[in-house]
C-alpha cells in the first residue's frame, strides 16, 4: 500500500463540497505532460479539474451512467492513438508516476459530459448537409464522389445489466415480431411503441462514407421502411429503422474533414456557454 504524504492530500478547491487535492493536481499535470505535451501550472490544471467536477455533477443530475466498459473501450482508444495496446498504455502511465484509475475517471467524465451535452443541446450534433456544402463552397472545394445519405431511427428493446438470458431471448423475438409487422417509419414506430421498454431514437441523418462498412452494407441489403436484423448492444436488443435513402455527390474526404470541423465547432461553443453557466450556478471554494 502507499501511503501518499499529508501535503499530496491537501484540499485545494472544493467544487458543491466535492474536495480536490494537491495530488489530484499533480496527476494532471503529469497527464497533460504525458497525454498531450502540455505544460500546464497547477492554476490551469486546478480549474480543469474544477470543471471537471462541474461536468460529471451535472450528468448525474441527468441520471447519465456511464459503464466500466465504456470506459474500457475509450481507455483502448487512446491506447491505440499512442500506438500501443492497452497494457502496455497502462505501463507507460505508471512509470510516469500516473495512477491509472485516476486517468480513466477523467475519461469517464469525458463520456458522461459528451453524454450530457447531447441531452441538453442536441442541436449542436447535428451538421446539415446544406451546411456542409456551404463550407465547403467557401473553401473553393466542389462535390466530386458519390455516397448514399440516409434516414435512420434507431430501436432499443431495453435489457438491464445482469438479466438472464431468458429475457434476452424473448426481447430478440420481440424485436423480430416488430421487424415482421415493420413496412413503414410512420406506421412502424407506432408499432414500436406497443412493446414495453423500448427506448425509440429521434430521426438522425447520416452519409455512407461515414459509417462502419459493416453497417453500411447492413444499410444496402434493407429496403426503405424496413428493419435491420436485431443486435445485442449493452443497452439491450437494437434494431434501426432505414426511413428513407438517396445519393448525394461529395469529395468522401473533404466531406468527413469539413463535417468533424462544423461538429467540433458547436461542440465547443455550446459546451463553453453551458460550462459557465454551471460555474455561475456552483459553489467554488479555493484554498
Amino acid at each position: 500500500m502507499v501511503v501518499r504524504p499529508a501535503a499530496a492530500q491537501y484540499v485545494v478547491a472544493l467544487v458543491n463540497g466535492e474536495p480536490i487535492t494537491a495530488l489530484d493536481v499533480e496527476q494532471r499535470i503529469r497527464l497533460m505532460q504525458l497525454i498531450a505535451r502540455r505544460q500546464l501550472s497547477k492554476q490551469e490544471a486546478t480549474e480543469e479539474l474544477v470543471n471537471e467536477k462541474i461536468k460529471l455533477q451535472q450528468a448525474k443530475n441527468l441520471k447519465i451512467t456511464v459503464t466500466d466498459i465504456e470506459v474500457e473501450r475509450a481507455f483502448a482508444a487512446v491506447a491505440g492513438q499512442s500506438g500501443r495496446l492497452a497494457t502496455d498504455f497502462s505501463g507507460a502511465l505508471k512509470q510516469s508516476g500516473i495512477d491509472v484509475s485516476i486517468f480513466k475517471a477523467k475519461l469517464k467524465t469525458d463520456l458522461a459530459w459528451r453524454q450530457a451535452l447531447q441531452q441538453t443541446t442536441p442541436g449542436a450534433f447535428y451538421v446539415r448537409d446544406a451546411d456542409i456544402v456551404a463550407a465547403l463552397t467557401a473553401r473553393g472545394q466542389r462535390q466530386t464522389g458519390k455516397a448514399m445519405q440516409y434516414t435512420m431511427r434507431q430501436i432499443i428493446f431495453v435489457v438491464p445489466r445482469g438479466s438472464p438470458a431468458a429475457l434476452r431471448n424473448a426481447r430478440v423475438r420481440e424485436a423480430e415480431a416488430l421487424r415482421a409487422r415493420f413496412t413503414s417509419c410512420d406506421e412502424g414506430i407506432k408499432f414500436a411503441r406497443e412493446y414495453h421498454d423500448v427506448v425509440i431514437k429521434d430521426s438522425v441523418i447520416r452519409i455512407s462514407t461515414d459509417l462502419p462498412a459493416k453497417f453500411q452494407t447492413l444499410l444496402e441489403q434493407t429496403s426503405d421502411g424496413r428493419l435491420t436484423p436485431p443486435e445485442p448492444t449493452i443497452a439491450g436488443i437494437e434494431v434501426v429503422a432505414v426511413c428513407d435513402r438517396k445519393e448525394t455527390t461529395a469529395d468522401v474526404t473533404s466531406l468527413r474533414e469539413v463535417k468533424e470541423q462544423l461538429l467540433s465547432q458547436r461542440v465547443a461553443l455550446e459546451e463553453k456557454q453551458l460550462l459557465e453557466q454551471f460555474r455561475r450556478q456552483a459553489i467554488i471554494e479555493y484554498r
